[in-house]
């Protein structure tokens, strides 16, 4: 029986490590190719190890004034989108959720079940609505116009998020700043958030996470070639020069991951623990 379980962790194991191959290859090829020069790129059969390695796509994504400077002045747009979305996301869920699940109020429930409700409809519903509120703002290619509607896809999911944890809190630490004079907002601003850093941290990287790989709001609410988002950028630059600026395109792909990976490894603890601990109750 030992002997059976031996070769069944092994075949999982085995298996295990064949999927995650696969799901590698893609992202060694993209940082393979990013440093590739040009007349390799597309050399055939393909080779797997870059040699000579150069970082001159980089430099050009990064650097350069010609057409692929494009992709550095996206590359800061998608910082700026990004970070405005988090912020956003994060203080407008924050109050919204907090008399979701303290305060008493006609119609609490109703407004619940409506945000939870707004979770089920996809996001390509709403689109055309989105855009003719934006364009009648006056927010077409501009960060307003990408950042308040990026933060609204969220807001539903993090006030859900935000109000379970709440709810898991104990009643009597509020009640005891209440007992010291503490009014509603210090109680929110003093107990409550510094309590759910967990999960605010949570919420954070997933907004912008979402914010950050979004291409069909971006495509369809900017047209002016320097408000572009990265992912736009990426694929409009593929489309317009073709093989040629294959390896500028896998390098500001490469620099795209960048942020996502550091901002995962240093808060991927949070991650975990926010979703475990708004889940404690419903």
């Amino acid at each position: 029986m030992q002997r059976g379980l031996d070769v069944q962790r092994v075949a999982l194991t085995a298996a295990l490590l064949v999927l995650a191959a696969l799901w590698l290859a893609p992202i060694v090829w993209v940082l393979v190719t990013s440093l590739k020069v040009t007349a390799d790129i597309v050399r055939v059969p393909p080779e797997w190890i870059p040699w000579p390695a150069t970082t001159a796509h980089y430099r050009e994504v990064l650097f350069s004034s010609s057409r692929t400077a494009r992709i550095g002045r996206a590359f800061l747009n998608s910082v700026v989108v990004g970070v405005g979305t988090t912020v956003l996301v994060l203080i407008t869920s924050a109050m919204a959720a907090y008399p979701l699940a303290r305060m008493r109020f006609p119609g609490r429930g109703l407004v619940f079940t409506v945000l939870v409700g707004s979770l089920m409809i996809p996001n390509a519903v709403v689109l055309v609505p989105q855009y003719v509120l934006v364009q009648q703002l006056g927010w077409l290619s501009t960060f307003q116009g990408l950042i308040v509607p990026e933060a609204a896809t969220t807001f539903a999911f993090g006030v859900f998020l935000l109000r379970q944890f709440i709810l898991g809190m104990p009643g009597e630490l509020e009640d005891a700043a209440r007992i010291d004079g503490a009014n509603a907002w210090q109680v929110f601003w003093r107990v409550v958030l510094p309590l759910s850093q967990p999960v605010l941290a949570a919420l954070g990287i997933f907004a912008f996470r979402s914010a950050w790989n979004d291409f069909l709001w971006p495509l369809i609410a900017v047209n002016k070639p320097e408000m572009f988002p990265l992912p736009v950028a990426l694929a409009l630059l593929r489309s317009a020069y073709s093989s040629e600026s294959y390896g500028p395109i896998m390098a500001g792909a490469a620099l795209s991951a960048v942020p996502l990976l550091v901002v995962f490894l240093v808060a991927n603890r949070r991650i975990v623990e926010g979703v475990r601990l708004s889940g404690l109750k419903g």
